[in-house]
């Protein structure tokens, strides 16, 4: 069901019918008790989303309702099936519209050993697409099927297979936007309260639900991972005082590291886990320690392995590090000062101010190597945690010019061994096929930062994973 906490949810509204209630089972004389009873169904225009509307139905005895839509030569849709579970009211989001357009909604009542039935047709017009929002395209042939989502400068937006825009959100960031899909069912986008340093969860409609964050700490911008039970890994940032006067820098600076918490879903700290306990000043160059201010780690990813540890993307320290999640000690450090990991395979034999890590598989993991200089590679290496190598088993770049300098992301998918990739202020996001080659890529994007891409399965949440 969805949240009925919105304030401009209709819960009784009306589109024309008699006072007198319509019974759509009363030709069934055979069936015993009450007669499943459709009582109003109306239509209203998302407050937050011009391409996207809210179907409030209300009826007794029946299971669930979906809403059929078409519009002209639009190919018609059909929502999944939204269960009334014990409520009089429900609101069905139908989602993906197209711009401009007059739609036909028909309300489709189920109930078990019944027929389907119509129950009404409403009438919705479409709205325009706001300014800010690009109107991309799309080239390749072997893309995965489902959506893209895209955290632009104005607002999350999320496109289909041909570049065509079916979500968005406006919510301008100065810095980016940090826009994900959860395994939980829900959206979640920096900022959007008082505090931007805390992660606003939302709907599939873009309304706002509530908000989560770090225990004690400020929560970093880059990367939250919500588990399907609700629980979530967060990246925070802890200061602590340094004397660095040894190193050229202040004899009281600041020193900001990351710190790792895995955060139960009703608040409580289950995990926790902190650079500076673990690692040392000199990790690294000690150019970058003559300072009054030091950003150490800078945290950017955190992804949970097969086996329950997690991994972290250290972008300042150009280092993945393993955690044990039992122990907390380091399993492995892969690249940088302190690497632990024997690179094989690779003609760069580095990587550094990396984005994205994700686990690939048993022993893989997956990141953009963004690098000092171009060209930017997707990455995919797998470890040997005995032999303590790591070879590098897939590489691409999107051309030999092309660097993300900042921000960037990427994704694995199991079911084909297609690989996504945003390259960050480069304005690129590419899917390739499990050999490397270029199946898809966004067009029309050029100059514009995409902090992270994501595909999704289904705008809907019952059907939606990571």
């Amino acid at each position: 069901m969805i949240s009925p906490a919105r304030p401009w949810k209709r819960w009784w509204a009306t589109v024309g019918f008699p006072a007198c209630l319509i019974v759509l089972a009363c030709a069934d004389s055979t069936e015993p008790g009450p007669a499943p009873t459709f009582y109003s169904a109306s239509v209203e225009a998302n407050p937050v989303n011009t391409i996207s509307a809210i179907v409030s139905v209300e009826a007794a005895r029946f299971d669930s309702v979906r809403v059929r839509y078409f519009a002209g030569a639009v190919p018609e849709q059909l929502t999944p099936g939204f269960s009334f579970e014990g409520d009089s009211t429900i609101e069905v989001p139908v989602l993906g519209l197209d711009t401009a357009s007059e739609y036909s909604f028909e309300v489709i009542l189920t109930r078990a050993g019944r027929p389907d039935d119509i129950a009404d047709t409403l009438a919705f017009s479409s709205g325009s697409l706001p300014e800010w929002v690009p109107l991309s395209g799309a080239a390749g042939s072997n893309a995965t099927p489902g959506y893209v989502l895209l955290g632009y400068p104005e607002g999350p937006v999320i496109v289909d297979n041909t570049g065509k825009v079916v979500w968005y959100k406006t919510s301008p960031d100065p810095i980016l936007n940090s826009f994900h899909a959860h395994a939980n069912g829900r959206y979640s986008l920096l900022g959007l309260q008082d505090d931007p340093r805390q992660f606003t969860l939302l709907d599939e409609l873009g309304a706002e639900l509530n908000t989560i964050a770090c225990v004690g700490f400020s929560t970093r911008p880059h990367d939250i991972l919500i588990l399907q039970g609700g629980d979530y890994w967060a990246l925070c940032d802890e200061d602590r005082i340094f004397d660095l006067s040894a190193f050229g820098g202040s004899p009281n600076a600041t020193v900001t590291a990351t710190v790792i918490q895995h955060i139960s879903a009703s608040g409580g700290l289950l995990f926790q886990w902190k650079v500076l306990d673990h690692f040392e000043i000199t990790d690294i160059p000690a150019d970058q320690l003559n300072a009054n201010v030091v950003n150490f780690s800078h945290g950017n990813a955190v992804d949970v392995t097969p086996d329950g540890d997690v991994i972290v993307s250290f972008r300042n320290l150009n280092e993945i590090t393993k955690i044990d999640t039992e122990t907390g000690q380091v399993v492995w450090r892969f690249g940088g000062l302190r690497n632990q990991l024997e690179f094989v395979g690779d003609p760069k034999g580095s990587f550094e101010r990396q984005h994205g890590v994700r686990v690939a598989g048993p022993n893989e993991i997956q990141f953009l190597d963004n690098s000092e200089t171009p060209p930017s590679r997707l990455v995919r290496y797998s470890i040997d945690e005995e032999a303590l190598t790591a070879t590098l088993i897939f590489a691409f770049a999107d051309a030999p010019d092309v660097l993300a300098a900042v921000g960037g992301n990427s994704q694995y998918y199991p079911s084909n061994g297609h690989a996504l990739v945003s390259f960050g202020r480069a304005g690129r996001v590419v899917e390739t096929d499990a050999s490397g080659v270029r199946a898809w890529e966004l067009t029309g994007i050029d100059g514009l930062y995409v902090f992270r891409a994501q595909r999704i399965p289904s705008l809907y949440f019952p059907g939606r994973t990571p």
